[in-house]
């Protein structure tokens, strides 16, 4: 018999704190390091509140040094691949090279996916700056987030 699927994710429900591995978090800022000074974009997904997958995507947007806009290719195989391990979009992340991680006018503007969180890598600082938020149509909020350690996504066969 097949085990039941769980719920799926409620992000106008979730107060968090998000929970994202020290490695994924790692992952996530280096990204935004390398692509700077565009700005870059990309999902974590999982089951919540626990990061389990990180998906950077391409930044396809014109004026990418002030906006982003995530390659539609990426975007779908991000969706597929989180799909096929039955997890869900957790979180969606972009960077803020030259401005603090707070959302702007245009990321309010521009919020497709409703109360998804949305986590803001600011690079004005050292270390990069993380913060998360429920972007709302002329507000947000900050959301709580935890980095956790790293933890083997399987166990271990015996005598390991």
């Amino acid at each position: 018999m097949a085990e039941p699927r769980r719920p799926a994710f409620d992000p106008e429900g979730f107060s968090g704190p998000l929970e994202i591995p020290r490695g994924i978090v790692a992952a996530m800022v280096d990204h935004c390091r390398r692509e700077a000074p565009r700005e870059c974009c990309g999902l974590l997904g999982g089951a919540p509140p626990r990061v389990a997958s990180f998906h950077p995507l391409r930044n396809v947007a014109a004026s990418a040094e002030t906006r982003y806009d995530a390659d539609s290719r990426d975007l779908i195989d991000a969706v597929v691949d989180l799909r096929r391990r039955d997890a869900e979009i957790l979180a969606i992340y972009h960077s803020h090279p030259r401005w603090e991680a707070v959302p702007s006018r245009t990321d309010l503007e521009q919020n497709h996916y409703g109360a998804v969180p949305r986590i803001i890598v600011s690079l004005l600082a050292e270390p990069p700056v993380v913060r998360v938020w429920r972007l709302g149509r002329d507000d947000f909020q900050e959301l709580s987030w935890v980095e956790t350690t790293d933890e083997p996504l399987h166990d271990p066969p015996a005598g390991e």
